[in-house]
């Protein structure tokens, strides 16, 4: 510990934490503070009970020396926003090279996990405008979640995680249908794999066996919830279109068949399926519903 500081605490003017905690923020070194956020330590004015720090909106900011340990986090030189304010041209290089590390950096600096907009606070202005993040972020988003190292939430307000060790994209998107009781939520789980399908190596190990629970959700639901047995059928019918290595194992359950049995039920079953299944399916069902003298409900 400073001599300074020693001295301090022998005076009872800090308490031995709080000079432990001095002795992180040195004159130079960066802090974040939870209303003035990014600072750097521009001297320290012991004889005056006092530290100065440079933050953004407070330049020359004087605290007092106990209150600016109990309240100011120490940057390790790691840390992202530090890298940034030392050496920016690097960071707007790797942001361009490689968007997938410019993330990793943030998030390790966030202990592991933010969400799109935190992200998008520590780049828009200094590393890009406003527009660039919009493209940017569209595509580094994409090269994340292909990356298999993240966990890339499905809305947009979730946290984006760096994913543990061992857990692959694939497993988490199985354990997530898996977890599914309801119809629904299995339907929303079965198109977060559909739009990840190729990040499942062994398909046919992984995936044949999901095919035979939807469609056994499908065939359950068709008496009570026929709206629920068509979004099964339509987007298993999507999966094995992508994975050809995968089939069908209930005999007769096709899109074709089940609009046959519930012809006469149509025209109140479509309004109810979600606005992207209905239009696909509309293109489908125009024959039968003409030959019952109805026309399809479709927007």
């Amino acid at each position: 510990m400073e001599a300074e500081l020693e001295k301090f605490v022998e005076a009872g003017k800090l308490i031995t934490k709080a000079a432990e905690q001095l002795q992180k923020l040195q004159p130079g070194t960066f802090c974040l503070h939870k209303s003035w956020g990014f600072g750097r330590v521009r001297e320290w004015n012991l004889l005056l009970n006092q530290i100065v720090i440079d933050f953004a909106s407070k330049k020359s900011h004087p605290m007092q020396a106990q209150y600016a340990a109990e309240n100011l986090t120490p940057l390790v030189p790691q840390h992202f926003l530090v890298r940034k304010a030392t050496d920016i041209g690097t960071i707007k290089k790797l942001a361009g090279e490689n968007p997938v590390a410019v993330v990793q950096s943030i998030l390790e600096s966030l202990d592991g996990k933010a969400s799109a907009q935190q992200i998008g606070e520590w780049l828009i202005g200094d590393i890009l405008t406003e527009a660039e993040w919009k493209r940017w972020w569209e595509s580094t988003r994409k090269a994340l979640k292909a990356s298999g190292a993240f966990s890339i939430p499905a809305k947009k307000t979730d946290l984006i995680q760096i994913r543990s060790e061992g857990v692959s994209h694939a497993d988490e998107l199985l354990a997530a249908f898996s977890k599914a009781r309801q119809p629904k939520q299995q339907i929303a789980a079965l198109e977060q794999i559909i739009r990840s399908h190729e990040q499942f190596k062994e398909s046919q190990k992984q995936l044949q066996p999901m095919v035979v629970v939807i469609e056994n959700a499908a065939a359950r639901n068709q008496k009570m919830h026929p709206e629920l047995a068509f979004e099964l059928i339509l987007a298993r019918d999507d999966l094995l279109a992508r994975i050809p290595s995968l089939q069908s194992t209930h005999i007769g359950l096709t899109l074709s068949k089940l609009i046959l049995e519930e012809e006469k039920r149509l025209v109140s079953i479509l309004p109810n399926l979600q606005r992207p299944k209905r239009n696909e399916f509309c293109k489908r069902c125009r024959p039968h519903l003409a030959r019952v003298g109805q026309s399809a409900p479709c927007g």
